[in-house]
């Protein structure tokens, strides 16, 4: 008697995981980081899914950013970014604009730079894994910032990793 409860218990805990998929809403911003840093680690995601990736990540950074008159133009800004993204228009020049300027608008005003490892010649085919790490450990000082209640720096986080991968970097550095 006991199993046929545990069955109906576990079965009754996937329906109520399941509904929300179901009916099509978006998922937290905690599962929408982890499904993009899972798609990054992915050996050749290919563009379709590293493009959904960009659109979860910016869709985890309008979850996290707080409603304050402050931040409606940086939500603003970010919107148009994943809405030309979820286009597939990786990179188009008005969302890197809006992407760069929603990042000054939660970093106190610096903007975004290349990091350095990738900066650094010699780097060469060495620069796609060094861009891949990066970029988690972006993801996972955004997750971290996020649970720690730190929600700006969460978001400029997620908005560093999204612009380094629509950045064009030279691969003969």
């Amino acid at each position: 008697m006991k199993k046929h409860w545990m069955i109906a218990l576990i079965a009754f805990a996937f329906l109520l995981a399941a509904v929300p998929a179901l009916r099509g809403e978006e998922a937290g911003p905690e599962a929408l980081i982890a499904r993009a840093r899972a798609v990054v680690l992915t050996p050749d995601p290919g563009r379709e899914a590293i493009t959904k990736a960009l659109v979860d990540v910016l869709s985890a950074s309008l979850q996290v950013l707080p409603q304050k008159d402050q931040t409606k133009e940086c939500r603003s800004r970010i919107e148009e970014a994943r809405k030309t993204l979820a286009q597939g228009e990786l990179f188009s020049e008005k969302a890197y604009e809006n992407l760069g300027l929603a990042y000054k608008e939660v970093s106190g005003g610096k903007a975004w730079k290349i990091p350095e490892e990738l900066t650094s010649p010699g780097e060469g085919a060495k620069g796609i894994e060094q861009a891949t790490k990066i970029c988690a450990k972006l993801l996972d000082s955004a997750l971290a910032a996020h649970k720690a209640g730190r929600s700006e720096e969460s978001v400029r986080d997620l908005l560093g990793m999204v612009i380094l991968v629509v950045t064009p970097i030279d691969a003969g550095r």
